[in-house]
């Protein structure tokens, strides 16, 4: 199963609403918050999935980037 782990960048004082927004994307599990970056995991059942998910990422209000720190095979 492809993973992938992106820092979330988002815009300052949009934390709270973007760490709920996060916990409804269902193949994504937030692990750390700090200044203003959110470390994510994705997980999906091929590489488009894992595309779809940054790209559903990048579209919620407050982000201001999803930049990919890792990717692999599990």
């Amino acid at each position: 199963m492809p993973v992938s782990s992106v820092v979330v960048e988002i815009e300052d004082g949009a934390e709270e609403t973007l760490l709920g927004e996060l916990a409804r994307v269902p193949c994504a599990t937030v692990f750390g918050i700090k200044n203003s970056q959110i470390v994510t995991v994705i997980e999906g059942d091929d590489a488009n999935a894992i595309k779809d998910t940054i790209l559903t990422l990048s579209a919620l209000g407050g982000v201001t980037g999803v930049f990919p720190v890792y990717s692999g095979e599990e």
